[in-house]
């Protein structure tokens, strides 16, 4: 009796799997708009002249929790946190961008 309720329960269970099918294709018509207060949480717009100097630059806010400076060889996580500055650094040293996220 054990051995034909657990196969009605695999039964049942596999019943309810989906198929994978074609991944979405995303709409590049579709612009993404973030609400007002998210838009430039982390003031990524008033480092911009920033982008070009060195990242030794006094000006250049130190990393911490909601700082990330990026450099080539630097492993980061993927999440978007929209009060977070990115500062993306080549490997000379120099800023080359300045992003939230």
């Amino acid at each position: 009796m054990k051995q034909a309720l657990a196969l009605f329960a695999f039964v049942a269970m596999a019943a309810c799997t989906t198929t994978p099918g074609a991944p979405k294709q995303l709409d590049t018509s579709e612009t993404v708009v973030m609400p007002p207060e998210q838009a430039d949480a982390c003031k990524a717009q008033s480092y911009q002249n920033l982008v070009g100097k060195p990242a030794t630059d006094p000006a250049v806010p130190p990393a911490d929790r909601l700082v990330r400076h990026i450099r080539p060889d630097s492993i980061v996580t993927m999440d978007y946190v929209f009060k977070r500055l990115n500062i993306e650094i080549d490997t000379k040293g120099v800023i080359t961008g300045i992003r939230c996220g």
